[in-house]
């Protein structure tokens, strides 16, 4: 086996999106196959490569995650790389961009245990919705939008919340309700393509259905191209998304280089540049 495409249990045939990477591969001579991550029964020592795609179970036990990394990392190749996951898959990862410059949604930060008084956050803040996440999740898992008038609720979920992770406050976009999210692909650090997505919140109003490529904004592009720089190592993948805030300025909400979609099923060439990347790996 030269490429190992990583998976979860529940997708032990990869996602649609992810799919077409497997043809592409074949298509440049090299033997890539679906593995799932946690399975007892392979060697990692096989591949040539491992690469990480669709591993969407990570979050409900990060810290055997991290470790299965750190093994797999000493038996092969893996991307990205066992620091990268470690730091990527806790959003505290955030903060280093923060502290870079990069222009990102404003947070406060709420300590294991800790609390913060929401309503007079709000005034002081002028938010009229916040968004509370904790700092270990993905597709949304745990988040919740709450308005002032729900201020009883919201404080509720916050302890509930803070009392087994540290959460993150953050004020709601009303942006994402008719613009979604944009996200921009890279592979080795190259521009692959844009994808415009609906809001991840299932109770938030959508002006997009389905995530749909889209013309890549010459402001936000260079915002996610700094993002990468602020890395300081190179990604085999990244994805990083961007939002509009409420003042109208682009931020950035995520940088995903753990196992997020690429929507490689929306730009036909995009399946070969990846594998381009992952043979150049090899």
């Amino acid at each position: 086996m030269d490429v190992a495409i990583v998976t979860y249990a529940d997708l032990p045939q990869l996602d649609a999106n992810e799919s077409p990477l497997l043809p592409a591969l074949a298509a440049l001579g090299l033997d890539a196959r679906p593995v799932v991550w946690d399975d007892p029964k392979m060697d990692w020592r096989v591949p040539k490569v491992a690469v990480i795609r669709s591993t969407w179970d990570y979050h409900l036990r990060r810290e055997a995650f991290v470790a299965w990394t750190t093994k797999v990392g000493r038996l092969t190749r893996l991307y990205n790389p066992p620091d990268v996951l470690r730091w990527n898959t806790h959003k505290t990862y955030l903060r280093d961009f923060e502290a870079k410059g990069i222009p990102f949604t404003p947070t406060v930060w709420v300590p294991r245990g800790g609390s913060v008084d929401l309503g007079a956050l709000m005034r002081e803040r002028g938010w009229e919705t916040v968004v509370l996440k904790p700092v270990v999740s993905a597709g949304a898992l745990k988040t919740y939008r709450f308005a002032r008038a729900q201020l009883d609720a919201a404080q509720a979920c916050l302890q509930s919340l803070a009392a087994l992770e540290e959460v993150m406050v953050q004020p709601y976009l009303t942006a994402f309700e008719t613009e979604g999210e944009r996200a921009y692909l890279f592979f080795d650090g190259a521009f692959s393509h844009a994808v415009r997505r609906p809001p991840g919140l299932k109770d938030t109003p959508r002006g997009i259905q389905q995530p749909q490529l889209f013309e890549p904004l010459a402001e936000e592009l260079r915002l996610a191209e700094d993002v990468l720089a602020a890395v300081g190592q190179p990604l085999l993948y990244a994805r990083v998304d961007v939002a509009t805030d409420n003042e109208g300025r682009s931020r950035l909400q995520e940088l995903e280089a753990t196992e997020p979609s690429l929507f490689l099923n929306l730009d036909p060439a995009a399946p070969a540049r990846l594998a381009q990347a992952i043979a150049r790996k090899l």
